[in-house]
């Protein structure tokens, strides 16, 4: 897939299978992150790979739209410095990006989760307190395929 099909066709997905993803598919998701671009390259991110269903289902917990997070074969939450600035957010916005696109290429569907109790999350795996972590993606493969749709907005509105 090109990458403008890659970006047309990507969804959300929230319901996965329960076949497990590949060693060679996670590490290929986390380095499409990794490579990602950052302001005067900081790389102010940590990935943390979750296959623990436990685990997993524990971080289903901690926000109100999260409950993807435990049918997932597979979660990357994001651990990073504080971040103290609009350009840190923005780095995490297109490293996330980057992995759910290298994902999709690869069939694997995905979703962010806001966790909203980041102190209950950084317990749960362990993160020291003086990183700020608000955001994990869920990814696996979709339980239904899901038909492309025309964007709502149209062009005209988006562009201007």
């Amino acid at each position: 897939m090109t990458v403008s099909e890659l970006i047309r066709t990507k969804r959300a997905v929230r319901q996965f299978t329960d076949e497990p993803l590949s060693e060679e598919a996670i590490r290929s998701i986390l380095n499409a992150g990794r490579r990602a671009q950052s302001s005067k390259n900081t790389q102010p991110w940590h990935f943390i790979a979750i296959r623990d269903r436990a685990t997993l289902r524990q971080l289903a917990e901690c926000g109100a739209y999260a409950g993807h997070l435990a049918s997932a074969p597979f979660s990357a939450p994001f651990a990073v410095g504080l971040v103290s600035s609009t350009a840190d957010s923005f780095d995490l916005g297109q490293a996330a990006a980057y992995m759910q696109l290298a994902a999709w290429e690869l069939g694997i569907g995905s979703c962010i989760a806001s966790m909203w109790e980041p102190e209950k999350v950084k317990a749960i795996l362990g993160v020291p307190q003086d990183r700020h972590f608000d955001v994990a993606i869920s990814f696996g493969y979709p339980l239904q395929p899901r038909a492309v749709s025309c964007s709502k907005t149209k062009w005209a509105q988006a562009v201007r």
